[in-house]
């Protein structure tokens, strides 16, 4: 009954606050373009009824608007691109400006002063270049990489998302190791739950990223699920806060990636890059040590190739249908030494390789009662390398000119064996990190007027990481003591296989979004939903498989452990509904003065709280009417989505089984 009573007054409250509105219209838009302004005569006479028109360069999709009584249009829902906006009257010369590069989340104003026929008998041609620098009608704070900067700006590991640190208000965050020379001395890497990032001075695990307004989260960590190629991105855009109420998920920031699309023309590229470690300066740390640089060698192909859809004698996309593909395969060739002891005996039970080197051989010194038996070097290098592949297709297609769609396909192999060094580690006990995953979602877009505008989007995604060891998930962990009587090695040689700190994982995703956006007068207007259904099954592999000590390499042999221990009941599946519901309006009170305001009800199945609502309001204002200066002002309400790392460790520690026989009582 209480969850009955809180969607009913949620309801009443959304229809209250779209009836209240006297007029309607697109509130503030992250993904989108809007392009407004005036039509008037030489004499600024509005002129009502003109007739304006959109053309996306790209694909030559079209949107129409028709000025209202006082001159003014808006054309709302735009996808980002380069336009060419005319507007046309009866006895009027057409006036065209071409050339109009605009930004996702970008409120562009176009002003067309229109010349009589008689006078101008050809159109007039206006190249417009670039957008305003300055959105003065913005009421959120945040920047947008281009797609010229995308292009242009050098990225070491070829990850879209390092573009956001070129921006303002954006810090590492503070555990994070990503810039930490490869000494390989240990396996440090950043907790996944610590995030990659920090937006605003805000927590790095709080941050939203979504590709094409989709979202793109690793529910049980704080950071993406999928990187696409660098070539496969449009724009990067950061909002660093006052977002509107149409987002949630985040008490941080969003960021957006904005993947291409195909045009008329068939396009590609193909790319080759390499590394070698002849080409790096040697680290600090090896410098020291009197060590020479380690051998390091990457290979990054891949390529891009876009147009219209064509299959001859089948069907001809022009103008119509058009894809974008790119695809990458990144791939650092890396070896490590294993240099250890090993028994010269053999254990039936239990094979382990044979020595490399007899001829040192020695009898190991065992403490008491500990049993002592002939070692000898094994010394042999293994091949580590990483491996990395991502493919991205995007189709569009125009059903109508107030009717189109995209179909997006992600695709993410990743197998990285350059987590830990050899040492005593034989080769099934070196562990890797695997990361898969795939999505495929529907973009569609309705006009349903030149005030009326509709978005759904669905989305389906899997993501399976994991950290396991070449030994695999059935054999058991050896722990074998090493006596070196020269004391040229020492430690514990680790056999079968390692579970230290291995995990397996899957997770999947549903999502659907609607949104509707209205427009009328100086008021905007949108409201919509966000429904998500993710499933998450994490296990934790840890002594799962039973880990067996032995206190020499003799009691190996003679089947004497000193210590054995298993966890049992390691798997945590949870279930999570996530539900968004938010309404906002958009009152442009002056040319100069912008106020926005909305509220946001989310709710997630996972967690039982009754702090669901979050209202936000904000303002832009022009003081000096030069369109050069803003002031920007905003108070909010966010909240963080659930972290399912928290919740597992939580309901494992409620469950697990832990056998140890260092723990048994006589």
């Amino acid at each position: 009954m209480r969850i009955a009573a809180k969607c009913t007054f949620l309801f009443v409250l959304l229809v209250a606050f779209v009836c209240l509105i006297p007029s309607l219209s697109t509130a503030q838009d992250l993904d989108n373009v809007t392009i407004s302004g005036s039509v008037t005569d030489q004499n600024r006479a509005l002129i009502p009824g003109a007739i304006v028109t959109a053309t996306l360069t790209a694909t030559r999709a079209e949107r129409t608007v028709i000025a209202d009584a006082n001159g003014q249009y808006r054309l709302i829902q735009l996808p980002p691109g380069v336009y060419r906006v005319t507007a046309t009257f009866t006895n009027f010369a057409a006036e065209e400006k071409g050339d109009l590069n605009t930004l996702a989340g970008q409120n562009v104003t176009l002003d067309f002063v229109l010349k009589p026929g008689a006078i101008t008998a050809t159109a007039a041609v206006v190249s417009v270049a670039e957008a305003p620098q300055v959105d003065t009608t913005r009421t959120i704070v945040g920047g947008t990489v281009t797609t010229r900067e995308v292009e242009s700006l050098p990225v070491n590991n070829r990850s879209p998302l390092d573009l956001i640190f070129t921006l303002g208000g954006v810090a590492e965050e503070s555990l994070s190791t990503r810039d930490l020379a490869e000494d390989r001395t240990s396996s440090r890497s950043t907790p996944e739950e610590a995030g990659n990032f920090s937006l605003a001075g805000g927590a790095a695990y709080s941050n939203n990223i979504t590709i094409d307004g989709l979202d793109n989260n690793d529910d049980r960590g704080a950071r993406e699920r999928f990187t696409p190629s660098i070539e496969a991105v449009a724009e990067v855009q950061v909002i660093r806060n006052q977002f509107a109420a149409e987002y949630g998920r985040a008490s941080g920031g969003r960021v957006n990636l904005l993947t291409r699309s195909g045009a008329n023309k068939y396009q590609g590229r193909a790319f080759y890059f390499f590394r070698d470690e002849s080409l790096n300066a040697n680290t600090w740390k090896n410098n020291s040590l009197g060590l020479s640089r380690l051998p390091l060698q990457e290979h990054d192909p891949g390529f891009t190739f876009s147009g219209p859809l064509v299959i001859p004698k089948l069907y001809n996309g022009r103008n119509r249908t058009f894809f974008f593909s790119a695809y990458e395969y990144d791939e650092v060739l890396d070896s490590t030494l294993i240099d250890t002891l090993v028994p010269v005996q053999q254990n039936p039970l239990f094979p382990l390789p044979l020595p490399t080197d007899l001829s040192a051989r020695r009898t190991e010194s065992a403490s008491a009662p500990a049993l002592n038996a002939v070692v000898a070097p094994f010394i042999t290098s293994v091949n580590t390398p990483g491996r990395n592949q991502v493919l991205t297709t995007r189709i569009d297609h125009k059903f109508t000119e107030l009717h189109n769609g995209q179909l997006l396909y992600q695709l993410g192999r990743s197998r990285n064996l350059r987590q830990f060094g050899g040492g005593d580690r034989l080769a099934q006990a070196l562990e890797g990190k695997i990361r898969n995953t795939d999505a495929i979602a529907w973009l569609d877009n309705f006009v349903f007027s030149a005030k009326a505008v509709a978005q759904t989007r669905f989305q389906y995604s899997r993501l399976t990481p994991a950290i396991l060891a070449i030994g695999g998930t059935r054999a058991p962990v050896v722990l074998i003591g090493i006596n070196d009587p020269l004391k040229l090695a020492s430690g514990t040689l680790v056999a079968g296989t390692s579970t230290s700190g291995s995990t397996d994982r899957r997770e999947t995703r549903f999502q659907l979004q609607e949104v509707f956006a209205w427009l009328n007068g100086n008021h905007s207007v949108k409201f919509g939903g966000d429904v998500q259904r993710i499933k998450s099954t994490f296990i934790d592999l840890s002594d799962a498989t039973g880990t067996w000590d032995f206190e020499s390499a003799g009691d190996f042999l003679a089947n004497l452990p000193s210590r054995f221990r298993q966890n049992f009941l390691t798997t945590s599946t949870q279930h999570n509904t996530y539900t968004g519901l938010f309404a906002q309006d958009e009152w442009r009170l002056k040319p100069n003065l912008v106020l926005s305001y909305g509220v946001r009800y989310e709710n997630e199945t996972i967690v039982r709280d009754l702090n669901n609502f979050a209202p936000r309001v904000a303002f832009s204002y022009d003081p000096f009417r030069t369109w050069k200066t803003v002031v920007r002002g905003g108070a909010e309400i966010f909240y963080n989505r659930a972290l399912l790392r928290t919740i597992d460790d939580f309901t494992l520690g409620a469950q697990k089984l832990f056998f140890d026989t260092d723990t048994l009582v006589d």
